[in-house]
C-alpha cells in the first residue's frame, strides 16, 4: 500500500511490484485539528476504505509512506513542514499500529526520484533528478543508481537553495529568503508577480493568483509575458543550481504547477539555462500525480 500526503493533497493506492496502480483513493488533506494525529488518522480511514476487509491485509507486503519533509526517521513523523498545517506529523506508529505490517517512510521528493526511477521511462538513467513544483519545491536526485538521502534524509532541498538577492523575497520555511521556493511554488508565485509588479510600477487585469497569471500568459497579456520572461530567469537559475549540483541525465517536473503548466515554465525556463555542463533531457514526468505514490510502494518492494 501506497500513501502520498501532501500539503493539499492526499492520496491512498494499492499498488502491484510492476507499478500498476489496483486502486487508489484522493481527497484534500486535513487542514484542521489539534495536531498532526488528525492526519494519520485519516490516512488510516481512507486505507481501510481501499481495503475494507482485515483478511485482504494478508497479500499486503507493507505500507510506504512519501510525506513532506523534513523528516524524523527515528520518530517516524514529519516535522515543521513548510506547506502543512501542522508542525509535528506522526504517521509511522500509528500506521503500526492500525494495520500490524511494515511502514517505511520517506521525503516526497525522494518518492518521486524512486517512482521515476523504477516506474517509468526514466528508469533507464542512473542519474536523474526529480522535481516537484507544487505547494512547494523540492527534489530528489539519483546519482548513479543510488538515492542521495544526505545525514538526516535531506540531501537535494533544491527549494531552499538560493536564487535571487534583488527581491529578497522570504521563503515559507522561514528560514531564509531568495529562496527558489519564494519564488516558482504555486502558494509562493503569486506573491512574487505581485512584487514584480509594484517594481514596475505594474497593474494587472487579471487575478494574481497563479492560474490566473498562467492563463493570462497564454491570453498573449503583454503583462503576463513579461512576468514570465522574469520567472524563467528565476527556473533558470534553480534549474542550472541543479545541473552543476548533480550532472543529471534526466530531470522530471512533477507537482501541480509542472502538471498544469509545464509547458510555459520549461519555454522561459530554458533560455536562462547555463550551459556549463552539457544540458540534460528535462520534460514533465509521464507519471503525472503518481510519481510520490510509486516511488513510495518503491521503498516497500526494493527495501529502501
Amino acid at each position: 500500500m501506497a500513501v502520498d500526503v501532501g500539503g493539499t493533497n492526499l492520496r491512498t493506492a494499492i499498488v502491484s511490484e510492476t507499478g500498476k496502480i489496483i486502486a487508489k483513493n484522493a481527497t484534500k488533506t486535513v487542514q484542521k485539528g489539534r495536531s498532526g494525529k488528525v492526519v494519520a488518522a485519516q490516512v488510516i480511514l481512507e486505507m481501510k476504505k481501499l481495503i475494507p476487509k482485515a483478511e485482504l491485509l494478508e497479500c499486503v507486503k507493507g505500507i510506504g509512506v512519501s510525506i513532506a519533509s523534513p523528516i524524523d526517521y527515528k520518530k517516524g513523523a514529519s516535522v515543521n513542514p513548510p506547506n502543512m498545517k501542522f508542525k509535528f506529523v506522526p504517521i509511522v506508529v500509528p500506521l503500526k499500529k492500525a494495520f500490524k505490517l511494515p511502514v517505511r517512510i520517506i521525503n516526497d521528493c525522494n518518492a518521486g526520484a524512486l517512482g521515476e526511477r523504477y516506474f517509468s521511462p526514466g528508469k533507464k538513467f542512473s542519474n536523474l533528478v526529480y522535481i516537484t513544483m507544487s505547494s512547494g519545491i523540492g527534489g530528489g536526485a539519483i546519482v548513479n543508481d543510488n538515492l542521495l538521502m544526505g545525514k538526516d534524509g535531506g540531501a537535494a532541498e533544491i527549494g531552499h537553495m538560493t536564487v535571487d538577492t534583488e527581491y529578497n523575497l522570504p521563503c515559507t520555511c522561514e528560514y531564509g529568503r531568495g529562496h527558489w521556493e519564494a519564488y516558482s511554488s504555486g502558494n509562493n508565485l503569486p506573491k512574487f508577480f505581485r512584487a514584480w509588479a509594484k517594481k514596475n510600477h505594474l497593474e494587472a487585469g487579471f487575478p494574481s493568483l497563479a492560474k490566473g497569471i498562467f492563463d493570462a500568459a497564454r491570453e498573449k497579456d503583454k503583462i503576463a509575458l513579461r512576468f514570465m520572461e522574469e520567472l524563467g530567469k528565476i527556473n533558470g537559475r534553480g534549474l542550472s543550481n541543479v545541473i552543476a549540483a548533480f550532472n543529471p541525465e534526466i530531470i522530471v517536473l512533477g507537482g501541480a504547477v509542472a502538471l498544469g503548466n509545464g509547458d510555459l515554465v520549461l519555454k522561459y525556463a530554458k533560455k536562462n539555462i547555463d550551459r556549463f555542463l552539457r544540458l540534460p533531457k528535462i520534460e514533465i514526468t509521464a507519471l503525472g500525480e503518481n510519481a510520490p505514490l510509486l516511488g513510495a510502494a518503491a521503498c516497500v518492494f526494493n527495501e529502501q
